[in-house]
């Protein structure tokens, strides 16, 4: 099989015969309308960090009229489910709180996402953490999703692959809309936004405010979420300067950890977390200011800066824990080593401000991008004992008290020169060249016990070098009614460990006694007093990862049939793969494997099969596998997991949607949605693994305004039934043997909901 993908591949690569990706289930993008509420348009935003038609890699378009008619009681992760390559799920089980993105298997760690060209993941973690931008969906004007190594404009690290978003237009006209909408799971939302339109001066506005909460469907899942979104455009002759702010504030409940199997055998809706306040209270604004200046019709300034400021801490009971490692024989008077059970709260305040120049010139056909990026990022993390069983909470009223504290410190800088080339009409060549510089300082500061040989530092800097390639070639005529066109790249990338992939496995900077994973270290003393004040470490043991991307694609576009087909493979080195079993903060095992590859093809079509009638088909087959790794154990015991299947990459994927205007104000999508294999440790033993499964979801709108009744013009309520036959599925988990004795040799499960709906009004004005 292997060497018949290769070959597939090769055979591309020397007879290249794509076409537009973007123009067929690529860009499955629009809908039938219901009635004249929206006006159909195949077309999205075109920025310097975004693929235009001359360039059809591996992406799709989701334009600004399809969002409307996706579904909007979800988050962004969620409304990405029909586009190739792409799975998402959310650890509640109902699709609000916490959910997750992978494109091509790869989590959203490796997957970056730009906001109107500023990078949105996480300096410290790599994470998206989606749940603190409520409803951010009814902000966007449409999105791109570039698969694989993408372009190095907004300065990130992406493997998977990139989503790109774009906030709304400003509107020429006075408008806004309303919405309503509840469901199952106790599930509500309101939403209202507002565009001023032009204003004197070149000035326009607009402004949204959001509120959802669901009880969720796992026990003791339920998250409150606001948002809030303003922008304001001034606009000139030869410059427009636009300001966004977005906000929100989360209250959600965890549902991170996943459940052994013999307890979803009794209940399906099972939470390990059984503390009733286990609460993640989180807000994280984000201001932004873009400047566009055109100096002519050839050449553009365009310099973006943004500021983003995050708090919040989460909550959860602990049993039987040493007394010494939460500071409690000093706060307390107890004895170090006595067991205790109690309450915590654990902090974290981020800040990053960031500067994002860059200069578009157009020459002839072709056009040339110079710009990079630059930030600083600095955190606070810090814990709190709230309280302790046999104690009162009077003993607790000094709130200056924290039993650890580390800090972390990230400076950053990419510069990138990106030249899109076209000799020819058909032919369009494409160079990228990106150089990055990141610099991460942690140190522990006194807290609690942490003291003297107990405070650990380090500081890690990389380099990389990013090279990437590409060319396209637009065949002449048609074919079979078709335009027929293909392409092929070649790109690398490179990626430095998260911060919690630096320290022990099992625990974090946050615990007491342990050591971050580095090779040597040597310990810091006061100079006047010659006692150790930290232990300073050197040579970290969890190395960058490294990608090389050959991608190759075809397709032929019609009126009636539009097929394409691509395929990738990516060959890794010391690529951080999951190990199996999860931390004390539902966070997955990570380490580095030596060789690993990831190959696979992702098939779009779309066929108008009557006038009134789209089939839409997004499918990825693919074989992830470790070439070349020995794992060694915490006891040292060593394990060949060469050619073995990588933990949680999905074998297959597969949306399937029928969409129909039945008439002029009815539209209806029925879509079949199949998930293949995900193996829970990299063992390749199917026992422990997630079976495929296949879900159907039937979605209806419709224009109130046909009723005939004149105040019900401008609105549209849609219902959308989800799981209809109340399938029974899992979305992620692990395998691990470590576990409780209760469970020990279990498979976790984290459970998708059954059947369930969400009905809403929109009203447009």
């Amino acid at each position: 099989m292997l060497k018949s993908i290769a070959l597939f591949l090769f055979v591309l690569l020397l007879f290249p015969v794509q076409a537009a990706l973007a123009q067929s289930a690529e860009r499955d993008s629009t809908i039938f309308p219901v009635a004249e509420i929206i006006h159909e348009d195949d077309d999205v935003v075109v920025t310097a960090s975004r693929y235009d038609d001359a360039v059809h890699l591996s992406r799709t378009n989701i334009t600004a009229a399809e969002l409307k008619f996706r579904e909007p009681d979800l988050p962004i992760p969620m409304l990405l489910q029909d586009v190739p390559g792409v799975f998402s799920y959310s650890d509640a089980g109902s699709g609000l709180g916490y959910t997750y993105l992978k494109i091509r298997g790869f989590d959203q760690r490796r997957v970056g996402v730009l906001i109107n060209g500023i990078p949105f993941n996480d300096p410290e973690d790599h994470q998206l953490w989606w749940v603190n931008m409520p409803d951010f969906a009814a902000s966007l004007e449409d999105v791109q999703v570039q698969r694989g190594v993408t372009n190095s404009m907004g300065g990130l690290s992406a493997m998977g692959g990139t989503v790109n978003l774009e906030t709304s237009r400003m509107r020429d006209q006075q408008s806004g809309r309303v919405t309503f909408a509840g469901g199952s799971y106790g599930f509500n939302q309101q939403a209202l936004t507002y565009h001023t339109g032009d204003l004197k001066g070149g000035f326009r506005s607009m402004a949204r405010l959001s509120r959802q909460n669901s009880d969720g469907y796992r026990q003791r899942s339920a998250v409150d979420q606001w948002g809030v979104f303003w922008s304001g455009l001034w606009e000139s002759d030869r410059s427009t300067l636009q300001m966004n702010i977005y906000t929100g504030r989360e209250l959600t409940h965890h549902a991170w950890d996943s459940s052994p199997a013999s307890e979803l055998a009794k209940d399906r809706t099972h939470n390990p977390e059984a503390y009733h306040n286990a609460v993640d209270n989180f807000r994280q604004p984000h201001y932004e200011l873009h400047h566009s200046y055109y100096l002519n019709d050839a050449l553009t300034f365009k310099n973006s800066v943004y500021y983003v400021k995050g708090e919040g801490y989460y909550e959860n009971f602990k049993d039987e824990e040493r007394a010494g490692d939460y500071g409690l024989d000093l706060f307390l008077g107890l004895d170090p080593d006595d067991e205790v059970d109690l309450v915590r709260q654990k902090w974290v305040r981020k800040e990053q401000v960031g500067w994002a120049p860059r200069m578009k010139y157009d020459h002839g056909n072709s056009r040339l991008v110079v710009g990079g990026d630059l930030y600083n990022f600095h955190s606070n993390h810090w814990g709190d004992v709230l309280g302790v069983e046999g104690f009162t909470p009077w003993d607790f009223t000094d709130g200056d008290f924290k039993y650890h504290h580390y800090t972390g410190e990230k400076d950053a800088f990419s510069v990138y020169v990106n030249e899109m080339f076209r000799p020819t009409e058909s032919l369009t060549l494409m160079a990228d060249l990106q150089f990055q510089h990141k610099r991460y300082d942690m140190m522990q500061e006194e807290a609690g016990n942490f003291v003297g040989d107990l405070r650990n530092a380090y500081q890690v800097t990389y380099d990389f070098f990013n090279p990437k390639g590409a060319i396209h070639y637009q065949f002449p005529g048609e074919v079979a009614g078709g335009r027929v066109a293909s392409y092929a790249s070649v790109g690398v990338s490179q990626r430095e460990p998260a911060d919690n992939d630096l320290f022990d496995t099992w625990q974090g900077a946050d615990d007491l006694g342990v050591t971050p994973l580095f090779g040597r270290s040597e310990e810091v003393r006061n100079p006047s007093t010659g006692q150790v004040e930290y232990v300073r470490w050197f040579d970290p043991l969890v190395k960058e990862e490294k990608v090389v991307d050959y991608e190759a694609g075809v397709s032929v576009s019609g009126q009636r049939v539009s097929f394409t087909l691509g395929g990738y493979w990516m060959d890794f080195t010391d690529e951080i793969v999951p190990y199996g079993g999860v931390d004390e903060d539902g966070y997955g095992i990570r380490g580095n494997a030596g060789k690993t590859l990831h190959r696979g093809l992702e098939l779009g079509l779309r066929a108008k099969v009557a006038t009134q009638h789209d089939l839409i088909i997004a499918a990825s087959r693919s074989w992830d596998e470790f070439d070349e790794f020995i794992f060694t154990d915490y006891d040292g015991t060593q394990t060949d997991y060469s050619n073995n299947p990588i933990a949680l990459f999905p074998e297959h994927l597969l949306s399937a949607a029928w969409r129909s205007r039945l008439t002029n104000s009815f539209v209806a999508r029925m879509r079949v949605r199949n998930v293949g294999r995900q193996y829970l440790d990299n063992t390749g033993n199917e026992s422990r693994s997630i079976e495929p499964w296949t879900t159907v979801d039937l979605s209806l709108w419709f224009d109130l305004g046909a009723t005939g009744l004149n105040w019900l013009d401008g609105a549209t309520a849609y219902l959308h039934l989800r799981n209809l036959g109340d399938v029974e599925y899992e979305t992620t988990g692990y395998y691990n043997p470590w576990g409780g004795a209760d469970y020990s040799g279990e498979n976790h499960y984290t459970p998708g909901a059954g059947r369930n709906f969400a009905l809403g009004v929109n009203y447009d004005f």
